[in-house]
């Protein structure tokens, strides 16, 4: 009886436990990209609405990083979407909640587009390649190379200021 609980609650078989073990840092990650954690939450639940139409992943998908990257991919699109629309205003950023946890890297990380730093967020935080970010941001090696190397010179200065 106590094993078909814990089958129960397991993230990747429940959608519910999931959305439980992942929205958090899901938000989190996704306002690094976007630069406002209220228009994170609304991406964050734009991903586990794909999910459900898509539920249960296949057992080799890390569900973890379907989530990363779906909403890396929607926060991209719509601020792509918001651009090309002109009279869709992006949100000016209440950038108090990051300014909170580390103002200096979030200053810098704020000075980065978007693409810039949904790469930095997959290759640093989530372990991807530079191959893997290439192919879910649809541009080549080279160019995510180019970003992380921009977004690597302009961290620089706020990580040796930290490190005596």
């Amino acid at each position: 009886m106590e094993l078909v609980a814990q089958a129960l609650v397991d993230p990747a078989t429940s959608l519910e436990a999931a959305f439980r073990a992942h929205e958090p840092w899901l938000v989190r990650r996704l306002a690094l990209v976007v630069g406002d954690a209220e228009e994170a939450r609304d991406l964050a639940q734009q991903v586990f609405l794909r999910a459900t139409e898509r539920w249960p992943l296949p057992p080799e998908q890390d569900v973890a990083r379907w989530l990363a990257v779906v909403g890396l991919r929607l926060a991209l699109n719509e601020r792509r979407r918001r651009k090309r629309w002109g009279f869709l205003a992006i949100r000016e950023t209440d950038a108090s909640w990051a300014l909170d946890v580390n103002p200096d890297l979030w200053m810098a990380l704020r000075a980065l587009d978007a693409r810039t730093r949904a790469a930095l967020v997959l290759t640093v935080l989530d372990g991807y390649t530079q191959d893997e970010v290439a192919i879910v941001l649809g541009v080549s090696r080279g160019t995510v190379a180019s970003w992380l190397s921009r977004a690597r010179d302009r961290l620089r200065p706020v990580f040796e200021e930290r490190v005596p």
